[in-house]
């Protein structure tokens, strides 16, 4: 045979099937990585929106659960029934506040309400209900508010004159506006007490409660507060600030464990709005539930929650991705 013949016979190369045959098999490796791909990006976006969702969750639950636990502290003394100048519904404000004062201690309750310096309930709320009459933005009908009022973990520096302080001995408390800065100084605190002997802290009073939106965007909902701030200020929008606490809260429900034996331990449970006058609330149920900010096509919330009082299980019946969680917060500062 003529080299040259047998030289051009071998470097003839591969046939069209050959190569039709090559290519299908590429084709098909290659749609099997594109899969596995896709596969691993939803995989991943599924986990990112999980991994969110707990942390929304996290953190709104720690933020409810601190100021819970903390519910019932007014410093030195233990017991909200010997404050002097706190009023509860239905009483007149304390003649020791200025009528702009008297005025604002009344704010976010009905008429003489006095929400903010209602001690005796130092933990309450409204069930499926807004239940305050300082305008929310935009609540969330059907979800529970949660209202808190201790005085703060922490003793001032300095004193501010638009605040509402407790001072506390280990015999009484009074609730008071300072007239100067020093909580050292025994002209600027109530007359009856001795700073050595006595400490001042500001008294905080919070609401807890759902809105349909968040401050970035209008299809979120989110956790707010209303929170006490400067009672000395002449507009209500100064005395009670409204902040938001984390996007993504869609709901929250609420119950309250009565001790009814002397035991510190709950043996009763009750709804928001329904706990016996002068009840020892020891600790708080709440329910979270969670949504997603974004939806996803990938996945449909046929998930019936139902929890809480709910008479009827909510199921979404979107795209939305959602948790719930609960948790039972024990109160510290209570007594038998």
């Amino acid at each position: 045979m003529d080299m040259r013949a047998y030289t051009l016979q071998r470097q003839r190369g591969a046939s069209l099937i050959e190569l039709l045959v090559a290519l299908v098999i590429g084709l098909f490796l290659l749609l099997g990585a594109v899969k596995v791909f896709q596969q691993s990006q939803s995989t991943y976006r599924a986990s990112e929106s999980v991994a969110r969702l707990q942390e929304t969750a996290r953190l709104a639950m720690d933020v409810i659960e601190t100021d819970i636990r903390m519910a019932n502290f007014w410093g030195m003394n233990n017991r909200a029934d010997y404050i002097i100048n706190r009023a509860g519904p239905g009483q007149s404000p304390p003649a020791a506040f200025t009528a702009q004062q008297q005025s604002n201690a009344s704010l976010c309750g009905a008429a003489n309400g006095n929400w903010m310096i209602n001690l005796d309930e130092y933990v309450g709320g409204s069930n499926n209900a807004y239940g305050l009459t300082c305008a929310a933005s935009n609540y969330r009908a059907g979800s529970d508010v949660v209202f808190i009022r201790r005085a703060n973990e922490s003793t001032p520096t300095t004193l501010d004159a638009n605040r509402v302080y407790l001072q506390t001995s280990r015999i009484q408390g009074s609730l008071f506006m300072p007239a100067c800065t020093d909580p050292t100084n025994p002209t600027c605190i109530p007359a009856e007490y001795l700073p050595p002997a006595s400490q001042s802290r500001a008294l905080e009073a919070h609401a807890y409660y759902v809105s349909s939106q968040s401050t970035q965007r209008a299809d979120v909902p989110s956790l707010r507060r209303k929170r006490l701030a400067n009672l000395s200020t002449a507009t209500a929008t100064d005395a009670v600030i409204d902040e938001e606490i984390v996007p993504g809260v869609e709901d929250m429900q609420i119950r309250f464990g009565v001790d009814t034996n002397g035991d510190t331990s709950a043996d009763q449970y009750f709804e928001p709005g329904a706990v016996p006058a002068n009840a020892n609330v020891v600790s708080v149920t709440v329910w979270l539930r969670v949504r997603a900010e974004d939806t996803d096509v990938s996945y449909s919330d046929q998930t019936a929650y139902q929890y809480a009082d709910m008479a009827a299980a909510f199921t979404p019946n979107d795209r939305y991705r959602r948790i719930l969680v609960t948790k039972t917060i024990h109160i510290r500062n209570t007594r038998a």
